[in-house]
């Protein structure tokens, strides 16, 4: 993959960002639960494993977090995915638009909302996503042959994109694919054009997806 910046491209890959410690406890931990593991993912994941919430206090996840921020990071979504022959799917070209919140509470310029897994989700104004960060944590090596993530690189620049918008712009770019390590995190803006195809080995392809965001909510209101 060449060599990208997340202020100048959307999308960056941090090399060894988690230890071997930290991967190792978040695997043991998730295969031996009774969570069943949905084939899109486990939401609020740092509230059912004990090993994600310790992985979102690593100091060196925060350092990076903060350091390109510029503020301090809060954590707004933890999403475990684990990609394999039999829990196996293609994820179409898009944006993720959506943040999560403790409470439904009307906001000028956000909407619309929706609840996923008990806990509400509403799309905010772009000034919101412009201050958020998107880490995808790989707990496994990753490339083209187990479904890696595809990215257009400053795709994010444009804007929320209609349907139309978006497969115009997939049809006339060359997309980057995120070859990553165990240990390696992608650190991409959200709403980055982005997309996966399905794996075609029979091994894991283990991710911890977290979103922070510099943005200030108005009083009353938490990240869920």
């Amino acid at each position: 993959m060449p060599k990208f910046d997340i202020h100048t491209h959307g999308i960056e890959i941090k090399e060894s960002l988690i230890t071997y410690n930290l991967i190792h406890a978040v695997i043991a931990e998730v295969e031996e639960s009774e969570e069943a593991l949905p084939k899109h993912g486990i939401r609020n994941a740092e509230k059912k494993f004990t090993s994600i919430k310790g992985l979102l206090s690593d100091s060196r996840l925060l350092n990076e977090a903060r350091h390109i921020l510029g503020k301090e990071p809060q954590v707004v979504r933890v999403i475990f995915f684990d990609k394999t022959p039999d829990k196996n799917w293609f994820v179409t070209w898009h944006q993720d638009k959506t943040v999560t919140l403790s409470i439904r509470k009307e906001i000028e310029g956000w909407g619309p909302w929706t609840l996923k897994d008990k806990t509400h989700h509403v799309q905010p104004s772009l000034d919101v996503l412009n201050q958020m960060l998107t880490f995808r944590v790989h707990l496994d090596p990753s490339g083209t042959e187990n479904g890696c993530l595809k990215v257009i690189p400053c795709s994010h620049e444009k804007g929320f994109l209609k349907q139309n918008e978006i497969d115009e712009i997939v049809n006339n770019t060359e997309p980057v694919f995120c070859e990553v390590n165990s240990g390696d995190a992608v650190i991409m803006r959200p709403h980055i054009l982005h997309s996966s195809s399905k794996s075609i080995l029979p091994e894991h392809r283990r991710v911890v997806h977290v979103e922070f965001s510099g943005y200030e909510l108005p009083n009353g209101i938490n990240w869920a």
